[in-house]
C-alpha cells in the first residue's frame, strides 16, 4: 500500500533542508571582501564551497527529482489537463508575480541609494527586451530559473509519459539524458544538467511509488547512509580537484547521491508531525536572494572588514536569511492566506 502521507512528510522536510542548502549556495559574502589569505579566510572559503558544491550539490536535484515524482505519482493522460491547470496556480501565477517584482526590485536598485545597502544585483537598462526578458525568463529574479525549467517540463509532460512507459525506451532516453550535458549546455534556456533528475523523478513516480513513498527500516537506511557519505567524499574530493570525475560521472555521482540522500533521509523523519515552518520552503526559495543580499551588505559595512568578520558573515548572513524568511512566511501564511496563495501558489 502506498503511504502518501510519509511521502509528503519526507517531501517537505527534504525540501526545507534543500532550500536551506540553496541559500548557501547564493551567499556571496566573500565576493564583499577584498582580502589576502590566511587560515580563516581559507576556512571561510572551504565551508563555503564544502557546503555549497558539497553537499549542496543535490538540493536543486532534489527539488526536479520531487516536482517529477509528484507529477507522475498518479499521473494518466486524462489527467494532463488537470495537472497542468494546477500547475498553473502553484508554478506559472508565482513565476510572473515575482519575475514582475524583481524587475521593479532592479528599477529600485538601479535609480535609487538602494544599491548601497543591497550587494550582487544587475542593474537595469531601459528596453524592451529586458522588460520582457525580466518578466518571462527571470533575468532579474535569478534564482527563479528552476521554475521556468520546471514550466517547459510540465508542458512536455506527454512526451516523457510516452517515454516512461515503455521500459527500454525509458532506459534508453535515460541513459540520453545523463550524457546529454557531455555535448551542450542548455536547450530553449533549459539547463540540461538537471533534466535527468526530473526525469528520474517521472520514472519512479510512474513505477515506482510504492518503494519511493515507504518507510525503509532502520538498518538498511544506515547501510544507504553509508553509501551516501562515501559518495559525498568523492564530490568533495573532485571539488578540490583532488579526483579528476568526466562529466557523466559527476553526474552518475550525483544521481546516486540523490537516490541515497532520498533514503538515508528516512533516518531523520519524525513520527510526529513536521514543524509548520518546514512548510514554507518555497516562499523561502522566492525570498531568500533579497534578505541575504541585505544581510551580507549591512554586515559588510557595519563590522570591521577582516577575515573574522568575513567567517562571521558567511555564517551568521546564512542563518539571519533562513530565519528571517521562515519568520516572514509563516506569518504571511497565518495572517494574509488569500494573498499567500496568490503568490506562493499554495494554501
Amino acid at each position: 500500500m502506498v503511504n502518501l502521507n510519509y511521502y509528503w512528510k519526507k517531501k517537505t522536510l527534504l525540501s526545507f533542508i534543500a532550500v536551506i542548502f540553496v541559500i548557501i549556495i547564493h551567499n556571496s559574502a566573500t565576493n564583499q571582501y577584498s582580502l589576502p589569505p590566511d587560515p580563516l579566510v581559507n576556512t571561510t572559503h572551504f565551508i563555503h564551497n564544502t557546503l555549497a558544491y558539497g553537499i549542496g550539490a543535490i538540493a536543486v536535484p532534489i527539488f526536479f527529482f520531487i516536482s517529477g515524482f509528484s507529477m507522475f505519482r498518479n499521473y494518466t493522460s486524462k489527467l494532463y489537463l488537470r495537472k497542468v491547470k494546477s500547475r498553473v496556480k502553484t508554478i506559472l501565477i508565482p513565476y510572473l508575480i515575482w519575475n514582475i517584482i524583481g524587475l521593479l526590485f532592479c528599477i529600485l536598485y538601479t535609480y535609487t541609494p538602494l544599491s548601497t545597502i543591497i550587494s550582487g544585483r544587475e542593474t537595469f537598462t531601459p528596453t524592451i527586451k529586458n522588460i520582457l526578458e525580466g518578466i518571462f525568463l527571470y533575468k532579474y529574479n535569478f534564482q527563479f530559473w528552476f521554475l521556468y525549467d520546471l514550466i517547459i517540463f510540465v508542458i512536455l509532460t506527454p512526451i516523457f509519459n510516452f517515454i516512461v512507459s515503455r521500459k527500454w525506451l525509458g532506459i534508453i532516453f535515460g541513459i540520453i539524458f545523463l550524457i546529454l550535458p557531455i555535448f551542450t549546455e542548455s536547450f530553449l534556456n533549459i539547463n540540461l544538467y538537471f533534466v535527468i533528475f526530473y526525469y528520474l523523478g517521472c520514472l519512479f513516480g510512474k513505477h515506482y511509488l510504492k518503494t519511493f513513498s515507504s518507510h525503509l527500516p532502520k538498518k538498511y537506511s544506515a547501510s544507504v547512509g553509508v553509501l551516501f557519505i562515501i559518495l559525498l567524499i568523492i564530490k568533495i574530493l573532485a571539488i578540490y580537484n583532488l579526483l579528476q570525475l568526466p562529466i557523466i560521472i559527476s553526474q552518475l555521482i550525483l544521481v546516486l547521491l540523490l537516490v541515497s540522500a532520498w533514503f538515508f533521509s528516512d533516518l531523520l523523519i519524525p513520527k510526529s508531525k513536521l514543524p509548520n515552518f518546514t512548510n514554507e520552503f518555497f516562499p523561502i526559495y522566492t525570498l531568500h536572494t533579497y534578505f541575504l543580499a541585505i544581510i551580507i551588505k549591512i554586515i559588510y559595512l557595519f563590522l570591521p572588514k577582516t577575515s573574522l568578520f568575513l567567517l562571521i558573515n558567511e555564517i551568521s548572513s546564512t542563518v539571519l536569511t533562513v530565519i528571517l524568511t521562515t519568520t516572514l512566511a509563516y506569518f504571511w501564511h497565518q495572517r494574509l492566506p488569500k494573498s499567500y496563495q496568490i503568490m506562493f501558489g499554495h494554501k
